[in-house]
């Protein structure tokens, strides 16, 4: 049974070229095995391609550093051990990272397709992992420009000669402020008076107006809905015209980052108190190492922290010079991502111990993403001297990080799009990603409402953990198990000279297929013994007043308190979670739909 043929166009005539054969800079078409018929065209008309190697390194290091890196890591470091957190996250990252990205940057340039056509090449009945993986870029395109619209908030709000906003709060007098009922205390309440309390009032009250129950959407914020229409008009200018528009802005998103990171680092280690938290950050506690929750951190995190499973790499890769040195290439971007979350916490925890030096605030309550951005760092810079530059800059810094991110996830959708839609291709390619932003851009609108911050937690926290991973899992059952270790390597060795060592064909056959696994079955028993899911429900100034006046009340400085999720929303989260999972065997039944079918009339007869 023949499983592949790759045929080359040449002027002379059509010549089949073996697998091993070196070929210099010439674009090669992988025929799906058994599919009977020859294919000569990856596509029609001629592929975009980055205008130098260049654009297509910053985009890939764009793409997978990102504001996880800056807002999750450190946290990570602080609540699983300091230091010695890094033992089990260097060793994923060996493991995992390094093996699953360098996978994914070959599959593209070998295959010169998006996601779905990339895995059909594999086998045609794999179709269905590109379809999980566009699905996915579809949830996460759809709420990340939302953070985004967060980040423009804080951004845009820093631009004052006075103090910033965050810096003190007004009073809470009883009234409904933000849809927070308040009928048990009519006096006067300081919402000041806790520490950390005017950053959490500035996050809750101000910038989001937060309701105070999943189920209460609210009414329209119009300053966060403008920001909003600010995110998705700079990602459609940025991305409109594909590889070509984006591979020059990286040149300024995926470099000014680090200029920034490195002017905050300085700044930050000469602030009072930023010894003793660098110091909180970096010491190991060995003890932790024998808890298996943190190894399954540290593979998750590299897991995220790197993109994988989204398509992005596929499609970035894609359009990549057949003899590019794709396995050094992934090699050099996952090393840079993860030095720049362990440079980012130098930054991070800097600023927070300065934060402690000056206003007595533990490290104790810390918490990850939004938590550590918007309230604990927000703190430290409203205490800085010239706080609204270094405001300014660290938002700006936050802005350029997402933005990079989202290019990559709405490339991998737009490049999926137009390969499984070839007369796509005939349209101005202005007109097609802007049809994209503008049809997310429409039904991300409900995020800029008083109940937006729940949509986000939901779909961030809930939606995708367990997609990722699968599509992960499928993704190794195909190139290594289905169309052959060996087979792919002899592949890569046709592109770039040589084939990978025993380390990557261990790890794609057999290390992280297991690592996987390990994955998905820890995280599906943590999630049984946990029960039903929770979620974090903002009482804010009305828990605070309560406490205040004596009355019994749950004293929780974070404003919040944990409680379940309503049956439809539990409904909800298991629909998103099978939207893209069951892509995957639902596509493979249409693909045996003809042979199923035969055998059953048989059977009949």
């Amino acid at each position: 049974k023949q499983w592949y043929q790759r045929r080359v166009d040449i002027t002379a005539g059509e010549k089949v070229v073996e697998p091993g054969t070196e070929v210099d800079d010439v674009e090669m078409s992988v025929a799906v095995p058994g599919a009977g018929e020859k294919e000569v065209a990856s596509e029609e008309g001629e592929r975009d391609a980055w205008g130098a190697k260049t654009e297509y390194m910053l985009a890939l290091i764009g793409y997978a550093v990102g504001i996880g890196n800056i807002w999750r890591f450190p946290y990570l470091c602080h609540r699983y051990g300091g230091g010695s957190f890094l033992i089990p996250y260097i060793i994923m990252l060996f493991l995992l990272g390094i093996p699953l990205f360098c996978l994914e940057t070959s599959l593209g340039q070998l295959t010169k397709k998006g996601a779905p056509g990339a895995f059909a090449a594999m086998h045609p009945a794999f179709r269905g992992i590109g379809f999980a993986a566009m699905v996915v870029d579809l949830i996460c395109s759809y709420y990340y420009n939302s953070i985004i619209m967060w980040i423009l908030r804080y951004f845009f709000s820093s631009f004052t000669f006075g103090d910033l906003p965050w810096s003190s709060c007004s009073l809470f007098n009883g009234t409904d402020v933000a849809g927070v009922a308040s009928s048990v205390v009519n006096t006067t309440v300081n919402c000041c008076s806790h520490d950390n309390n005017s950053t959490m009032y500035y996050w809750y009250y101000e910038a989001l107006k937060a309701s105070n129950d999943i189920t209460i959407v609210g009414s329209v914020d119009w300053y966060l809905f403008g920001c909003l229409v600010v995110a998705w008009v700079v990602c459609f200018l940025c991305m409109s015209k594909g590889v070509e528009s984006s591979g020059k802005v990286v040149y300024f998103t995926a470099t000014f980052p680090y200029v920034l990171l490195v002017v905050l680092f300085f700044r930050g280690v000469t602030l009072p108190g930023a010894a003793e938290g660098i110091k909180y950050y970096v010491t190991p506690k060995w003890e932790h190492l024998k808890d298996p929750t943190v190894w399954r951190t540290a593979a998750t995190q590299i897991f995220y922290s790197l993109g994988i499973s989204f398509g992005s790499v596929v499609a970035y890769s894609s359009y990549n010079k057949r003899n590019n040195d794709c396995i050094k290439d992934g090699i050099v971007v996952t090393l840079i991502n993860c030095g720049t979350s362990v440079f980012g916490g130098f930054v991070i925890f800097s600023l927070l111990g300065y934060r402690a030096h000056k206003s007595g605030v533990s490290f104790e309550n810390l918490k990850s993403g939004p938590g550590l951005a918007f309230v604990a760092i927000t703190d430290a810079i409203s205490e800085m001297d010239v706080g609204p530059l270094w405001s300014i800059l660290f938002f700006f810094m936050l802005f350029l990080l997402g933005l990079d991110s989202q290019f990559g996830m709405l490339e991998s959708l737009l490049t999926s799009v137009k390969d499984e839609f070839p007369a796509l291709n005939r349209i101005r390619k202005e007109f097609v990603s802007g049809g994209i932003c503008l049809i997310l851009a429409l039904a991300a609108i409900p995020m800029a409402f008083r109940g937006g911050l729940y949509i986000v937690d939901l779909l961030d926290n809930w939606s995708l953990s367990y997609p990722l991973l699968i599509i992960a899992l499928f993704e190794i059952i195909a190139v290594s198990w289905v169309y052959g270790v060996n087979r792919f390597s002899k592949d890569i060795k046709s592109m770039v000279g040589y084939e990978p060592n025993l380390y990557f064909k261990v790890c794609w056959l057999v290390i992280c297929p297991l690592v996987i696994i390990l994955l998905i079955g820890s995280g599906i028993v943590i999630s049984v013994m946990d029960g039903y899911p929770l979620y974090d429900k903002f009482v804010g100034c009305d828990n605070q007043a309560l406490i205040d006046q004596g009355l019994p009340a749950e004293a929780n400085p974070s404003w919040v308190v944990q409680d379940s999720f309503p049956g439809t929303l539990v409904f909800v989260i298991v629909i998103f979670n099978m939207m893209s999972c069951l892509t995957i065997p639902g596509y493979m039944l249409i693909h045996y739909w003809p042979d199923i079918k035969t055998k059953l009339a048989e059977l009949k007869r």
